[in-house]
């Protein structure tokens, strides 16, 4: 890692040390598995290069990772990845209008205000949402991480032999996928569109509007609570919970009634998430686009429409890429929700 990233993480914005370059990869290194997408950048377009998907079941976090790496070439590739849950943070707050570069010089002495850490164990970052608004006061997006957790990542990647040009946070490589991917999809400048990504034990929801970062949030339920739930009502192991939950050959009623009960509980977290949104913005949602490993639960969309009274889809960016010859265009249509981060990640280069 380059000297200016030892001293100064950067979290949102962009750091691109080799412009020649147009491959890029994405290290998604989660609490469950290592996901990583290959991209290069065309004239109009991305080309899924390769893409691969390492569990920690066979020697834990490091294993998965040199695992992954040996299947991938590094040569002259840049290697973007991301932090998130706990000891991470972002929030967004109204400013008087300034250069990016005052910002950052006036918020590096008002960041004890925004933090519940002290500002001495965190990097932080900000990024104006509305740089070319005429107001006085501008919006603007800052982050935070532990030095703790960005240290433990830095070694990690270095035992393994990585450098990476930056280190971010999930939420915001989901909203660079589904933007970068999805141009118009939440151009409205009276609705709001959800992004919600179903992880393992974290679920990342973020709102957008007109394409922007409005609120984010994690909330601390993903997969594993859904495994959990099939195992005990099915009587079969997490790891079998895990693939009947993605294909449930004639037992989907059942699995969906295993799942009920912490379904709601999530459904009641984003609801709360909702109405503080609309209330502080007056500006109402508009639809929720679902991805992560656990968006694969057959007849979820319906689930969380019903409840949430909106339209919901699982997203699916597969559309969008080119696909090099030898990448299945099959498996990467049943893994594409999984990739979503590694995706964001590996186009931090393009954006």
């Amino acid at each position: 890692m380059n000297s200016l990233l030892e001293q100064y993480l950067s979290l949102v914005r962009d750091f691109l040390p080799d412009k020649k370059s147009k491959h890029s990869i994405g290290l998604d290194i989660g609490s469950h598995s290592c996901k990583a997408v290959e991209l290069t950048a065309h004239a109009n377009t991305f080309e899924l290069i390769n893409w691969e998907i390492e569990s920690y079941r066979d020697g834990g976090q490091v294993e998965a990772v040199k695992r992954i790496l040996g299947k991938l070439n590094l040569e002259q590739k840049n290697v973007f990845t991301a932090l998130s849950g706990q000891g991470t943070l972002i929030r967004f707050i109204s400013m008087p209008r300034m250069s990016l570069e005052d910002l950052r010089s006036s918020f590096a002495l008002e960041a004890d205000k925004y933090f519940p850490f002290p500002k001495d164990q965190i990097y932080i970052d900000c990024f104006i949402l509305d740089p070319k608004g005429k107001d006085s006061k501008m919006s603007v997006l800052i982050a935070a991480a532990k030095k703790e957790i960005v240290d433990q990542r830095l070694q990690l990647l270095t035992s393994v032999g990585i450098q990476t040009p930056f280190i971010g946070l999930t939420s915001l490589a989901v909203v660079n996928a589904f933007n970068a991917l999805n141009p118009t999809a939440n151009s409205s400048v009276s609705e709001a569109s959800v992004l919600l990504d179903l992880g393992d034990t974290t679920s990342s929801l973020i709102i957008l509007k007109e394409s922007v970062p409005r609120f984010t949030r994690y909330i601390a339920s993903g997969g594993r609570e859904l495994n959990k739930r099939i195992a005990n009502v099915l009587g079969i192991s997490p790891q079998e919970a895990e693939q009947i939950k993605n294909y449930p050959q004639g037992q989907l009623e059942s699995i969906l009634g295993a799942c009920e009960s912490a379904l709601m509980s999530l459904v009641s977290e984003i609801r709360l998430s909702f109405d503080y949104y609309v209330t502080e913005n007056n500006a109402q949602i508009a639809k929720l686009y679902l991805t992560g490993g656990a968006s694969l639960l057959e007849g979820i969309e319906r689930f969380f429409s019903a409840q949430l009274e909106i339209p919901v889809e699982r997203w699916n960016p597969q559309a969008t890429f080119q696909l090099a010859p030898n990448v299945s265009a099959e498996d990467v249509k049943k893994n594409i929700s999984k990739l979503t981060v590694a995706v964001g990640l590996a186009l931090q280069r393009n954006d």
